[in-house]
């Protein structure tokens, strides 16, 4: 099954895809993003999005990959297998082509485990080294046959320089000759018709042996080629031919072995085009700063601030749920409030959804697969086909009503209109009604008050509306979900000016009943905004809540680790006194000793006394042990890298080994590396950076640097010196917000502007190293600046 194009243009979809072709390289991706089609089953939607995910993913930590330096080689290769002959700058389209796809496929092979997808794509690929070779050895770089594709092509190239020598030797000995000076019209050697002339006055022409060849537009000089070089001009001609069918002959050869693995280049052609689309899908996903949703079985979407992929600007989100709940949605509410809009983000969303393309909304959005989608939105009026307003909305309405089923997602824009007022809402009723029946998830909008009022009665029907503020008179473009609309026709035309008089006589046409029901949506919608006002209050009195909680978390944690070093320093500074006190006592027991040696009493009571000092000192160098909540580490916790704290060394460091069967843990601490027990350690805290060299202003700065500026920057187009001049400022600004490693894309082009910026990064003072470019990383076009 497979969803009307009818409908998609009118949810503006080929919009959505003109932009996503806007980020494709070869043709044949943008054939493909432009013939994109949304899929109607999950598996296969689900696998859309994960390549959509894993470009993603690949572009994050590689910014630079696509399939850039791949051709358009589709009409070369329908021309071999025409047997024709492609030249030498189409050959090398079809070498770059094969190059850029082995090198992808081999970068995906690599991280197959991690791009799942993606390698699916790129395992048709067949990499024809051995092509791009061949292709490389007869082909030079600018398009022309070489010298060594063949040795017979060099013979004739080498007997060509040497009689093109010879022949100037000659036409040069014949200028210097004094016989001819007076008939030289300029003392020049030149070409016509493939042959070596010499200007002549046409005076001399009798007197001067030779062939003429051509004559000047005002028959004065005549370009002679002498008698003596003719047998050379005539040798000359003749290599050339062979030299020629020689090129020839390299060219269909070439040709040919391109026609026996015509195959294999397309599918890697297609290949290509396929991962091109799939980087188009992330790029656009990220310039629409878009996710992708959770899928889930059966026809249901929740949307949550979802926006309209092609409206610029400060645009409203949108939040709403369908098939959960309620099935059938009828939106309410003043003209130009946003309920058009609103249809076409719920059906964009659901079609972008099922191309595999990530939609703009929360993460936490979730989305079914619907097998059909329709749309009634516009006017259908057509004066050739006879159709009123209202004939062309019934008639896409008998459609859909036709069609459609419990997998169907249904968008009716003013349904009923274009008709008596009443019967108009009749119809409406019964027309949701039978969608209703079927199952289908449907959303529609209206003006009808009675469709209000069939949105209360019936189950799993609901009402919304657009917000309209009477202060402005503006709408707020905001959703209400539950809450019908007013139309607030009075409150608008009395703030435009129509006189209470109008106003008055208008009333007393409106029966008290219409009344009730006004009020009681106006006094629904005031209760909603004070609901949503205090769930706002609610929200932000938490947000500040757990702000403090988290404040006083870390400063509790930084009052712990302030308390332990300075527990250990008053530890340090006690064993420093009674290392004191025990050299003290160690000389007074010398002295002792010097003075009662017989006396053995005394000298028992001399070894109790220095083993009360040992007491003394061995309690104070373990120490009271002080826990703390939070501090003490499993073997468990530890994890290779990871940032620990040092109780005893009182520094930081970085495990570089797991605790081993002492409980002993390998940490790196700047140049040293030490073993250190388990309960020596814990978890490194996030401290606040103090730069106390740079004033508020400065840092201020340089935070805005570091969210404003790329790791990028593109000097393409630039000549040499501005470039250097950029590049300077965008260094500056780099080194300020802490960017530790730049691309500066110059292109590869003549060569010229890669050489005045790696001359340039030679001296300058913010570099550290610099390199050219990987593959991935944009090759010879790029340049890898490590700063200071």
């Amino acid at each position: 099954m497979e969803i009307d194009a009818k409908v998609l243009n009118k949810l503006d979809f080929p919009k959505v895809l003109s932009r996503l072709a806007e980020y494709c390289i070869l043709p044949r991706a943008k054939e493909l993003a432009i013939g994109l089609k949304p899929y109607v089953d999950l598996e296969s939607v689900r696998l859309e999005l994960q390549k959509t995910e894993e470009g993603k993913n690949l572009l994050r930590g590689n910014p630079l990959f696509s399939v850039r330096g791949s051709k358009e080689i589709r009409p070369y290769i329908e021309r071999c297998l025409r047997g024709g002959v492609i030249n030498g700058e189409e050959l090398l389209e079809i070498r770059d082509t094969l190059r850029v796809g082995r090198k992808i496929k081999q970068l995906l092979m690599e991280l197959r485990e991690e791009f799942p997808g993606l390698w699916d794509i790129a395992l048709p690929i067949e990499p024809q080294k051995d092509l791009e070779d061949e292709i490389s050895r007869c082909i030079s770089e600018d398009g022309k046959v070489a010298d060594n594709a063949s040795p017979e092509l060099a013979d004739f190239r080498r007997a060509i320089n040497r009689l093109q020598n010879r022949i100037r030797e000659s036409l040069e000995g014949t200028l210097r000759n004094s016989s001819y000076q007076k008939m030289l019209q300029d003392p020049i050697i030149t070409q016509r018709s493939d042959r070596y002339v010499i200007p002549i006055k046409q005076e001399y022409r009798a007197a001067f042996p030779g062939i003429v060849h051509d004559q000047s537009a005002s028959g004065a000089t005549l370009f002679i080629e002498p008698m003596p070089v003719v047998q050379l001009g005539n040798e000359l001609r003749e290599v050339i031919l062979k030299e020629q069918r020689e090129v020839q002959r390299i060219l269909q050869m070439l040709s040919a072995q391109i026609e026996v693995h015509a195959d294999e280049i397309a599918d890697l052609h297609e290949a290509l085009a396929q991962l091109d689309l799939v980087v188009a899908k992330a790029h656009l996903s990220v310039s629409m700063n878009a996710g992708a949703p959770e899928l889930v079985i059966g026809q249901q979407m929740k949307l949550v601030q979802a926006r309209h992929p092609l409206i610029s600007g400060g645009v409203v989100p949108l939040s709403l749920e369908l098939g959960i709940d309620f099935d059938t949605l009828v939106i309410t509410g003043p003209n130009t409030g946003g309920k058009t809009v609103a249809l076409k983000v719920v059906g964009l969303m659901a079609a972008m959804n099922q191309s595999g393309l990530q939609i703009p909304a929360e993460s936490d959005s979730r989305m079914g697969v619907f097998t059909q989608i329709f749309a009634d939105i516009g006017d259908e009026q057509s004066v050739e086909q006879s159709l009123s307003t209202f004939s062309g909305h019934m008639k896409n309405i008998v459609e859909i009503i036709n069609r459609s089923d419990e997998r169907s997602l249904v968008l009716l824009d003013e349904v009923g209109a274009g008709t008596d007022p009443t019967e108009g809402a009749a119809l409406a009723m019964g027309i949701l009604a039978e969608l209703h029946e079927r199952g289908c998830r449907t959303v529609s909008t209206t003006h009808y008050g009675a469709l209000k009022t069939f949105a209360y009665d019936t189950p799993r029907v609901k009402n919304a509306s657009v917000e309209f503020d009477t202060e402005t008179l503006r709408p707020t473009y905001r959703l209400l979900i539950g809450i019908p609309g007013k139309s607030n026709a009075f409150t608008i035309a009395g703030r435009l000016g129509l006189s209470e008089r109008v106003l008055e006589k208008a009333n007393t046409f409106v029966t008290e009943r219409e009344m009730q029901v006004a009020d009681l949506i106006e006094n629904l919608g005031e209760t909603h905004r004070e609901i949503e006002l205090e769930k706002q209050k609610a929200a932000t009195g938490r947000q500040a809540v757990e702000r403090q909680s988290k404040a006083l978390e870390e400063k509790t944690i930084r009052l712990d680790e302030e308390f332990e070093i300075l527990l250990s320093l008053a530890k340090d500074e006690a064993s420093e006194l009674i290392r004191e006190a025990k050299r003290e006592a160690e000389v007074i027991i010398e002295e002792l000793k010097a003075a009662l040696k017989k006396e053995n009493k005394q000298q028992q009571d001399i070894e109790k006394a220095r083993q009360g000092f040992r007491r003394i000192s061995s309690k104070l160098d373990h120490g009271r042990q002080v826990k703390r909540s939070g501090s003490e580490l499993s073997a468990d916790q530890i994890m290779l890298g990871q940032t620990v704290y040092m109780t005893k060394l009182r520094q930081k460091g970085q495990v570089l080994k797991l605790p081993n069967t002492n409980g002993e843990v390998l940490v790196q601490a700047g140049i040293m590396k030490v073993m250190v027990p388990l309960a020596e350690l814990k978890l490194a805290q996030e401290e606040k950076k103090v730069a106390p060299r740079y004033s508020r202003r400065e840092m201020g700065i340089g935070v805005r640097k570091a969210e404003e500026i790329r790791s990028e920057i593109d000097l393409r187009g630039m000549l040499v010196e501005e470039g250097r001049e950029v590049l300077d400022k965008y260094m500056d600004d780099a080194v300020l917000g802490g960017i530790g490693q730049i691309y500066v894309i110059h292109g590869k082009g003549t060569g010229a502007m890669r050489a005045g910026i790696q001359d340039f990064l030679k001296g300058h003072p913010h570099v550290q190293s610099f390199r050219l470019g990987e593959y991935g990383e944009g090759d010879s076009g790029v340049t890898v600046v490590e700063l200071k």
